[in-house]
């Protein structure tokens, strides 16, 4: 897979323009407020339509602007494929996604250009909060099975009308008539991520060994539900116990105002020596596990559909030193398509003979080269 071109506008800092890359390392020169990150940023949500920068894509937009517009040339085996997004920021925020000129749903146009992305923000992913960990890890689920977005959706949507139900005092008939639906698919989700998990978990093992140096800690990943819940007993027996805890707890929900327990309320354990890895391990060391998470995905992914996706590292020369640096773009950069940003000329060099540079200044491409013959 290989992006071929991006196309913006109104999009943070860049000028409306049109970015040609290389199959194989591109590097983003400039100095600082440039327009670097914002690049790898378009790169991202063009793909992944959310930002690894910012929660919510209003802040995207280009000061004065309600909306922006991206547009990508993807090669997909030997076909191309043209991406096209423009989103209203609203509120509501609101989505025109286009593939080859048609009109397509959320699921579907995920599905062309997944983009894996190492950055400053991904220490979050370690020692933030729980709600990044489940995305990370419904994600990973979604490139394997595609069909979990719809599942992840329909619980989402029974969850708020259970909420709805419980603000309203509505009678437990009609509560039940609610709590049915909502605990079989709280079950296939728990379900679903208890196994997704167990794959990441292996997937990761093998990168951390891949990367620690001696004495590195042990790391052990699990998914954690509730105390009483049992998803290694399958959906069935996780359906019923849910079943029984909404009947159980449905006068506390409704003190409360919504429902407690689920899996919106679930995390991706990481721990070391029994511990959160977020209370023992380095700044370091917590990055560390951080990029490993994503490389174990990558990994995993491109395994199970057989393709190389295109990975991004932002400010690369900040985040690793040099032998850190050599070793990640000779790992990455050799079979998939590879995005850096720097303020080095010596990022640069390293990007090879099919290498490309992009130099910008003040959000606008002042030149693109090949460091030599592709």
């Amino acid at each position: 897979m290989e992006l071929k071109e991006l196309t913006v506008r109104d999009f943070r800092n860049l000028a409306a323009q049109k970015f040609r890359f290389g199959a194989a390392t591109n590097v983003v020169l400039g100095c600082n407020g440039a327009g670097k990150t914002s690049l790898l940023e378009a790169l991202v949500v063009l793909g992944n339509l959310r930002s690894f920068r910012a929660s919510h894509l209003r802040r995207v937009v280009h000061h004065d602007q309600l909306s922006f517009r991206l547009q990508g040339e993807v090669a997909v085996g030997n076909r191309t494929h043209r991406l096209e997004q423009t989103v209203e920021v609203g509120p509501p925020i609101s989505r025109d996604l286009r593939v080859d000129g048609a009109a397509v749903e959320i699921g579907r146009y995920l599905q062309y250009l997944p983009v894996f992305a190492l950055t400053a923000q991904d220490r979050d992913l370690v020692a933030g909060r729980p709600e990044g960990r489940r995305a990370f890890l419904d994600r990973f689920i979604f490139l394997l099975r595609p069909t979990y977005i719809d599942l992840v959706r329909g619980y989402r949507r029974l969850l708020r009308q259970r909420n709805a139900a419980l603000v309203s005092a509505s009678a437990d008939a009609e509560m039940e008539a609610w709590e049915e639906p909502l605990a079989a698919v709280a079950a296939e989700v728990v379900f679903a991520r208890h196994e997704g998990a167990g794959i990441l978990a292996q997937s990761f093992a093998d990168v951390w060994d891949a990367l620690s140096v001696k004495n590195s800690p042990e790391i052990v990943i699990e998914y954690r539900s509730e105390p009483w819940n049992s998803p290694a007993e399958g959906p069935k027996k996780v359906e019923e116990l849910y079943r029984q805890r909404y009947n159980e707890t449905r006068t506390r929900d409704r003190q409360m105002g919504f429902t407690v327990d689920g899996p919106h309320r679930h995390d991706l354990s990481i721990k070391t020596a029994g511990r959160s890895v977020r209370h023992v391990l380095s700044s370091g060391q917590t990055k560390g596990v951080a990029a490993a998470l994503r490389l174990a995905t990558l990994a995993q992914v491109e395994k199970e559909r057989d393709d190389r996706f295109p990975v991004i590292v932002d400010d690369v020369d900040a985040e690793l030193d040099s032998a850190a640096l050599a070793r990640l773009v000779d790992q990455l950069g050799g079979e998939r398509q590879l995005f850096l940003s720097s303020t080095s000329e010596h990022v640069a060099e390293m990007a090879g003979p099919r290498g490309r540079h992009i130099r910008l200044e003040n959000g606008t491409i002042v030149r693109q080269e090949i460091a030599s013959h592709e």
